[in-house]
């Protein structure tokens, strides 16, 4: 019975060696048998190229037939041209030491300074900076980036069509155009955790025409966007031009916090989005705009302090429920020029707005259950859209909304003048 367990427990010593993982040189040459968490490529050079360089571990790495791990131990690279792609076919994992993993590409004039090209690769604790073009390409599904930080670029990151099921976690992205551009086709992304700060045209921006948009079908309150394609959870943007931008592709948006972003904190141009459980505060313009846009939900949501309105939609199949709105310039717009947009404003609480509280602009808005309380303006406005093509009659449906404590709390009446066609 012993000499069956030792036989045993020698077979099992046995599949852990064969299952451990070889460690080569710059070459490809095998060095000896290590355990999975030490890497194939050490980067010891903070040169461009040459040995001990991190584009020859690229190199090196896109050799091999096996999953390659690349760990960096400088503290600063200075590139002057396109590190190789990583085209590992099994993956390649790249990491930095404390301390380390600093990519300068202020000498590189043109493309991107990172191409993931490789499936179910990663990247952590890695830095690019001064990118004239691209921080990082994610041009292959699976990819994972953890701890990354992007600044001072044109464009921080590149999601393209083909980075389906790619995660972002934990990432900084300051002082950028764009922070993350994700190509219309991408799909199955998530970014959590992550921090914009201070990007010049938008944090995140995810913009198709209206052919390439995943679905048309409105979604109820509490049921999944239609294909949703990109969800960004427990993230931070703070003093971007514009926070989110969407147009025509799902996306989710949760437990995020926008302040003081310049223009917007979230703009959808069309399409699907659910913005829940956030808070949006400080926003130099509109916070939530929406416009020509189906299945938009914004549920659960903290408006607060923003200094122009806090919500407007325009020709828009928008539920705007369950939202506490403070201290804004206007609490919510909406305007309807079209039979088939039916706007839904329920169980929200809006109180000390500078001016309006509720300002319903043509068509037939469902206003129900809102608490409107102590505003400095008019509790709810109703306007009929006058246009050089006609009027568009202001018929909402009120139920049981209380209006209180506000500067006007009877519904004040009138017209909306827009010159040309909405």
């Amino acid at each position: 019975m012993k000499q069956a367990t030792s036989g045993a427990v020698i077979g099992v010593g046995l599949l852990l060696l064969g299952a451990a993982v070889t460690q080569h040189d710059l070459n490809g040459n095998p060095l000896g048998p290590l355990r999975r968490s030490v890497p194939d490529f050490v980067v010891t050079s903070p040169r461009d190229a040459g040995p001990g360089t991190l584009r020859d571990a690229i190199l090196a790495a896109d050799r091999l037939s096996s999953r390659a791990h690349i760990q960096i131990a400088v503290e600063r690279i200075a590139i002057e041209s396109a590190l190789p792609a990583l085209t590992n076919a099994r993956g390649t994992d790249i990491d930095s030491r404390p301390g380390s993993g600093t990519i300068d590409a202020a000498h590189q004039p043109i493309g991107a300074a990172l191409q993931l090209n490789s499936p179910a690769s990663s990247v952590r604790d890695l830095r690019i900076v001064n990118a004239h073009g691209t921080g990082i390409i994610v041009n292959a599904a699976g990819v994972e980036l953890g701890s990354v930080s992007l600044s001072d670029s044109k464009l921080g990151l590149l999601l393209t069509a083909a980075a389906r099921g790619c995660t972002i976690r934990a990432a900084t992205f300051d002082r950028n155009e764009t922070a993350v551009l994700a190509e219309p086709g991408v799909a199955d992304v998530t970014l959590t955790g992550i921090t914009f700060n201070s990007n010049s045209r938008a944090a995140f921006w995810f913009v198709s025409a209206p052919d390439n948009a995943g679905g048309s079908r409105s979604a109820a309150p509490g049921e999944p966007l239609p294909q949703e394609r990109v969800r960004i959870l427990d993230s931070t943007f703070t003093q971007n031009a514009a926070g989110v931008v969407l147009a025509n592709q799902p996306t989710l948006i949760r437990k995020s916090h926008f302040t003081a972003n310049r223009d917007s904190a979230v703009l959808v141009l069309g399409g699907a989005a659910r913005i829940e459980d956030s808070e949006i505060r400080t926003t130099g313009g509109t916070a939530i705009s929406v416009t020509s846009s189906h299945s938009v939900q914004l549920l659960h949501n903290t408006l607060a302090d923003n200094s122009a309105t806090a919500i407007m939609t325009r020709d828009s199949t928008v539920t705007i429920e369950h939202n506490a709105l403070e201290h804004n310039g206007v609490g919510i717009v909406a305007i309807v020029s079209r039979d088939a947009v039916s706007p839904v404003i329920r169980d929200n609480t809006i109180t000390q707005t500078t001016g309006d509280a509720l300002v319903v602009i043509g068509g037939t808005t469902v206003v129900e259950r809102n608490q409107v309380l102590e505003n400095h303006g008019v509790a709810l406005r109703t306007l009929d859209l006058v246009t050089d093509s006609g009027r568009v009659k202001a018929t909402p449906q009120l139920d049981r909304n209380v209006f209180k404590g506000n500067a006007v709390d009877t519904p004040v009446t009138g017209d909306y003048k827009l010159a040309g066609n909405p």
